[in-house]
């Protein structure tokens, strides 16, 4: 259960810790606060004349999918209506947040513009081969993710924080879970559980609320401020045309933002 105000607290802390971060890149970096809002990547084939792509849309539209379902949700069971001030523990919703919560934290193309960013902003090149593991993401979110968030002062690594925890992922990916309720206990039972100090035994429903709360907010926001700030890049900065520097050769390359196709093309 969460309350409607606990929901707020964390919605405006979520949204400012983003919008925190991608100011920080634009100061950092003009060139790459732009590869990042025009999803630059590497695709391996050796039939392109061209490897290094602006604009990539696959990574778009699996998120697009997700985010659909993820907002409908949100605005479903946490829209509090007038005189609902909390969500109660109910299980058929809490049983969709597991699914959710596992699909934000094994997103691909989530987590890949998180690192990209947590990356530019410590000062190293846009990394445009990106590989997120298929195992061990564990590793991955939280030492080149949250860590390098934390070490550079920047509070979205306590959004992951307070959202993120692997026992609960891995539970809810092979149904290792059961509810309980009988005694007033009011817990989700994780039964992947083997001991470790850092693992999790079981977690409340108020624990669980919160945490997928923060999961849920971070994945809605970063994406929709992400494209808000693309949609406005020509009001922001005053242009629409920008110089960006391709991998493995000498010249600038010009690209071009198209605001009402929300498009980038290369001019040259």
């Amino acid at each position: 259960m969460i309350t409607k105000n606990a929901f707020y607290v964390i919605d405006t802390e979520v949204k400012k810790s983003i919008n925190n971060i991608l100011y920080k890149l634009r100061e950092i970096h003009e060139s790459n606060y732009i590869l990042f809002l025009a999803n630059g990547e590497y695709i391996s084939d050796n039939s392109r004349p061209n490897n290094f792509l602006i604009d990539y849309r696959i990574d778009t539209y699996k998120e697009e999918t997700r985010s659909d379902f993820l907002f409908k949700f949100m605005e479903k069971y946490y829209s509090f209506p007038i005189n609902q001030d909390k969500a109660d523990d109910n299980y058929y919703r809490m049983n969709l947040e597991l699914m959710i919560y596992t699909h934000i934290w094994e997103s691909k193309p989530f987590l890949k513009k998180m690192y990209r960013i947590a990356h530019l902003i410590q000062g190293q090149d846009y990394d445009w081969d990106l590989q997120v593991p298929d195992r061990g993401k564990h590793d991955f979110i939280r030492c080149h993710i949250r860590q390098v968030f934390k070490d550079l002062n920047l509070d979205i690594w306590k959004v992951i924080k307070k959202g993120f925890h692997t026992s609960l992922r891995n539970a809810f990916a092979h149904s290792e879970y059961s509810f309980d309720a009988m005694n007033n206990h009011n817990r989700i039972n994780l039964y992947n559980y083997r001991g470790a100090s850092w693992e999790l035994k079981t977690i409340t429903f108020d624990e669980w609320s919160e945490r997928f709360v923060y999961s849920a907010l971070l994945s809605c926001h970063f994406l929709s401020l992400i494209h808000q700030r693309r949609k406005n890049l020509i009001k922001e900065l005053g242009k629409d045309s920008f110089k960006i520097k391709l991998p493995k050769q000498s010249r600038e390359v010009i690209i071009k933002y198209n605001e009402n196709r929300d498009e980038f093309i290369s001019k040259s």
